[in-house]
């Protein structure tokens, strides 16, 4: 992962901090929370942050609620829907890149 930390997705998820039984799994869902946002956005997060300095605080959060709904569904815990939330469409509607 690239752009989001272990730490910030365990916390996304309500995860115990000390837990690390599912460590690798989440690392896996991070890179692939980063690599949806980038399709999703058109544009790679590198881009993004050397227009911003940073990457926008609204990326970031589409990013963790992506990680917490793949490990939810991984879980068992959704609704089983298959749709990504609308939440997270919303938030990186404001950085699409229409290329």
């Amino acid at each position: 992962m690239e752009y989001l930390t272990l730490k910030e997705i365990k916390q996304q998820c309500v995860i115990d901090p000390q837990f690390d039984g599912d460590d690798e799994f989440l690392e896996l869902i991070g890179n692939a929370a980063e690599s949806m946002t980038e399709k999703l956005l058109n544009c790679p997060l590198d881009e993004i942050t050397a227009m911003n300095g940073d990457l926008p605080a609204g990326v970031r959060h589409a990013m963790r609620m992506l990680v917490d709904y793949f490990y939810s569904i991984n879980r068992g815990s959704s609704e089983n829907t298959p749709d990504i939330p609308n939440a997270v469409l919303i938030l990186l509607k404001l950085y699409r890149s229409f290329r």
